[in-house]
């Protein structure tokens, strides 16, 4: 069955009181099918998946992974989007639409369903961060997600050391994940047309973390404050933040080969996590660069 809107259909939507465009939630719709279908390939779907979608709208995408999964999920704030959602999709059984803010989602809903999930979700633009901090803390339960997110904002996913786009959710995802960009999107495709360039990005979780990180939610935290001043060189940063005595950290850094002089911008993401490690084992009275679990 064709569930596809075109440009007139949701224009007509609009001009009966149907729905109504919010632009301060970043409401954009897609109206190309033939990019629909390119950007859900890169999802590869099957009868086996489960799929949460991020933001639903008015169907666009729904309606191309409805009929290839076992069961889809979509969590949708807007409640006329909610009702036309209901509406729409009233013939099938696998859909469940769930008037929620997606970043409220806790490990009860990521729980109860059996399986890992693919999550797919042409994200509001100002939203695309928070909802990649918030797949890292579920990423046992996802097996891919395929966000559509502003460029820039994609850049910064795949940011590399050294870059001007690297940056704590740069090692995060590096840390984690698969990241990669996929293709980028035509303004045109979308309505209302953004004012920004898109592009698709694809996060793959890996089996094994490249680092073994002991307290998540402190190395989380640490990430913005040695990012803060990413151009001045490290050990100047690191006291000025962590008030630790230059000479006894220029030491420590020494000893696990990073160089004092390198700016925070140019660490590898290992060279970080030993950073982090290193100025934990201060705070605990150690130099030794391991962390106190317990604290």
């Amino acid at each position: 069955m064709e569930f596809f809107l075109t440009l007139k259909e949701i224009k007509k939507l609009i001009y009966k009181g149907d729905i109504d465009i919010k632009k301060y939630l970043g409401q954009h719709f897609l109206i190309d099918k033939n990019t629909r279908n390119k950007l859900l390939s890169f999802a590869e779907l099957s009868k086996k998946d489960i799929v949460v979608e991020i933001g639903p709208g008015l169907g666009s995408l729904t309606e191309g992974i409805v009929n290839k999964v076992k069961e889809y999920y979509g969590f949708e704030i807007d409640e006329k989007f909610c009702k036309f959602l209901e509406e729409k999709f009233s013939g099938y059984k696998n859909i469940h639409i769930i008037k929620r803010d997606f970043l409220q989602t806790d490990k009860d809903f990521w729980n109860s369903i059996k399986g890992k999930f693919k999550v797919i979700g042409n994200t509001p633009y100002y939203m695309s961060s928070p909802v990649v901090f918030h797949l890292l803390k579920f990423l046992n339960k996802i097996k891919l997600a395929l966000l559509t997110v502003q460029k820039e904002v994609g850049e910064k996913f795949v940011g590399k050391p050294g870059s001007k786009n690297y940056g704590p959710i740069s090692v995060l995802l590096y840390i984690y994940t698969d990241t990669k960009i996929c293709y980028s999107l035509n303004k045109n495709v979308f309505y209302p047309r953004p004012k920004v360039e898109s592009v698709v990005v694809k996060i793959l979780p890996l089996k094994k973390a490249r680092v073994k990180i002991d307290n998540e939610k402190k190395f989380f935290e640490f990430l913005p404050l040695i990012f803060s001043y990413r151009r001045k060189k490290l050990i100047n940063v690191v006291k000025r933040i962590f008030k630790i005595n230059k000479d006894e950290l220029k030491n420590e850094l020494i000893k696990n080969s990073i160089s004092p002089e390198k700016r925070v911008e140019e660490l590898m993401p290992e060279q970080i996590y030993e950073i982090y490690k290193i100025i934990e084992s201060f705070k605990t009275g150690g130099k030794d660069g391991n962390v106190d679990r317990n604290k």
